[in-house]
């Protein structure tokens, strides 16, 4: 995961790896994510949380964790 910072030109193709996408998303959104995966690790037991939602428990708190250190690298307070 990186940030493409809006105010920063476009480079290209050398910026994304094969197998990355690129999306645009506000802080919201982001949070939302981060927010239903937190609540899916709580809902859901350890043991068949990878047959219900297709990643270990270890993986999606990792997700969890990246998007959270995006938010907070890029917080901007108003």
């Amino acid at each position: 995961m990186k940030i493409l910072h809006p105010d920063s030109p476009w480079i290209g193709d050398e910026e994304v790896a094969d197998n990355e996408l690129v999306i645009a998303t506000t802080r919201d959104e982001l949070a939302t994510l981060a927010g239903a995966i937190n609540e899916a690790l709580e809902a859901v037991d350890e043991w068949e949380f990878d047959t219900r939602l297709g990643v270990m428990p270890e993986q999606a708190r990792a997700l969890r964790d990246r998007i959270n250190d995006v938010l907070r690298a890029a917080f901007r307070p108003e």
